[in-house]
C-alpha cells in the first residue's frame, strides 16, 4: 500500500508553538524551522544555555602558586544519521553514521571524530545540505572543561558531566580529575568541592536516570547524593581488567572491563610535573607524555547490572548493540535495520591522551580507534571492520589530509 505524504506546512497553527517549545536541541530547532515561512516564524533560532567561566586553580612552576585561570564548559552532542529516500530511511542502500558536533558558549562548532575527538577538517567545496533530507536522532549528549585562554582542554580532568544543564539555577558539574578523584561545582560556586577525598581510584562516571553514579576500578558502582555522599549501588564486580567504562544501554547499566597489557601509571600531579596543559612550557618540557609506556587493551568483558537482583550478569553478545568509549565518556546505538554495519562489538581508542591542542612538546600522540568483536574476541583497526561505516560523514564534508 502506497503511503501518503503529509503536508505538514498545513498543521493548525495554534500546534506549532506547542511543537517548538518541546525542542531542546540546535539540530531539532533547525529541521522545524525549515519546513516552511510559517513555521520559522513560529519559533525564534535556537538559543545555547550560556554556561559562565568556571574557576579552575593549579599551580606550576610557570605560573604563581595559586594563580587562577577560568575553564569553559564545551557540550558534544552525537547524532545518529540516515540519508532519507522520499522521506523514508532506505536501510539496504543507504549507510548511517555518526555525527558529533562541538560548540562553544560562543555558539561556534565544529565536528569531531566519534571516538577520538580529534577535528575533523570541514571541505570548503562540500555543499550545503538540507536537514531535512537526513533521519537524525540525538543519541548522547558529553561535556569538557577548556582553559577560557585558549581553549585548550584541561588534562588533568578526566571526566566531566552535567545535571541540569538548562536551568543555570540548579545546574552542577561532576568530574573525575587527577587519575580518580571526585570534584563538584554548582554554578556560580567560586570554587569546585573535592568530596569522597580518602578515595582516588574512580575510572568513570555517568548521569543515569538522572542521578550521578561513578565506578571504581574494582568494578563497584556507587551513586552520588544531593549531600555528595557516594553510597553502594551494586555488589563489586572484581573484575581483572585495567579500566571500566559505564554504558548505558537499552534502559541498562553496564560495566566493560578493559583488560590492558601492563598496568596503570600512578596518577601524576602538575605541579609535580612541571605541566602547565594548554600552554607551552619551553623552559620545563614534560616528560610524561614523550616517555610513558601508555597501556593498550588486550581484550574485554562486558558485565551487566541486574538491578533488582543485585548482581552482575556476564554478557556474551550484545546482538545489534555497538558499544563506543569515546575520551568524554561512553554509549551505545544499535545498528538494527542497517544492513552494512555489525553489531556486537566495541569501538575504542588505546591512546587517551592524544589529539589534546596546546599540550606542550611531543605530547600528542597518533590516535588508533579499534574494534572489539564480541564474536571472535579478535582486536582489529576499525578501517578494516564494517561498524566503521558509522564513523565518517560523507567524503564530499571533509578536506584531504
Amino acid at each position: 500500500m502506497e503511503k501518503k505524504k503529509v503536508d505538514w506546512s498545513a498543521l493548525p497553527k495554534e500546534l506549532w508553538l506547542t511543537i517548538g517549545n518541546c525542542l531542546d536541541s540546535r539540530i531539532d530547532v533547525l529541521r522545524f524551522r525549515s519546513v516552511c515561512t510559517l513555521w520559522r516564524s513560529s519559533v525564534p533560532p535556537f538559543k545555547q544555555t550560556t554556561v559562565p567561566p568556571l574557576p579552575h586553580k593549579f599551580s606550576s612552576d610557570a605560573v604563581a602558586a595559586g594563580a587562577e585561570l577560568q575553564a569553559l564548559l564545551f557540550q558534544t552532542t552525537v547524532y545518529l544519521m540516515q540519508p532519507l529516500v522520499d522521506g523514508e530511511p532506505n536501510s539496504s542502500n543507504s549507510k548511517p553514521w555518526l555525527l558529533k558536533l562541538e560548540e562553544s558558549n560562543s555558539g561556534e562548532s565544529r565536528l569531531l571524530h566519534p571516538i577520538t575527538n580529534s577535528p575533523l577538517r570541514y571541505s570548503p567545496k562540500a555543499k550545503n545540505f538540507n536537514l531535512l533530507d537526513f533521519g537524525v536522532v540525538e543519541l548522547r549528549k558529553s561535556y569538557s572543561l577548556k582553559y577560557r585562554q585558549n581553549n585548550a582542554i584541561i588534562a588533568c580532568v578526566n571526566k566531566v558531566v552535567v545535571m541540569g544543564q538548562t536551568d543555570l539555577d540548579n545546574c552542577g558539574i561532576f568530574k573525575i580529575f587527577d587519575g580518580g578523584k571526585l570534584g563538584f561545582l554548582r554554578i556560580g560556586d567560586e570554587k569546585w568541592t573535592h568530596f569522597d577525598e580518602q578515595n582516588s581510584h574512580y575510572d568513570d562516571i555517568i548521569v543515569y536516570k538522572g542521578q550521578c553514579y561513578v565506578v571504581d576500578r574494582l568494578g563497584t558502582i556507587y551513586w552520588v547524593s544531593s549531600e555528595l555522599k557516594v553510597v553502594q549501588f551494586s555488589p563489586p564486580l572484581c573484575g581483572f581488567g585495567g579500566q571500566k567504562h559505564l554504558v548505558e544501554s537499552c534502559g541498562d547499566l553496564y560495566v566493560v572491563d578493559r583488560c590492558l597489557d601492563r598496568e596503570r601509571s600512578e596518577r601524576y600531579h602538575l605541579e609535580d610535573n612541571n605541566v602547565i596543559f594548554g600552554l607551552h612550557n619551553h623552559v620545563h618540557p614534560n616528560p610524561f607524555f614523550a616517555n610513558a609506556a601508555v597501556p593498550e587493551a588486550i581484550d574485554f568483558k562486558v558485565y551487566k547490572l541486574d538491578q533488582e537482583w543485585a548482581r552482575w550478569v556476564d554478557v556474551k553478545n550484545l546482538g545489534d548493540q555497538v558499544f563506543i568509549l569515546s575520551n568524554d565518556g561512553s554509549f551505545s546505538v544499535s545498528t538494527r535495520g542497517f544492513a552494512r554495519v555489525k553489531g556486537n562489538c566495541i569501538l575504542f581508542t588505546d591512546q587517551r591522551h592524544a589529539h589534546l591542542p596546546g599540550v606542550a612538546g611531543s605530547a600528542a600522540r597518533k590516535c588508533h580507534s579499534c574494534v572489539f568483536d564480541l564474536e571472535d574476541g579478535s582486536i582489529k583497526n576499525v578501517a578494516a571492520f564494517r561498524a566503521c561505516f558509522m564513523l565518517w560523514p560523507p567524503s564530499s564534508w571533509l578536506s584531504p589530509d
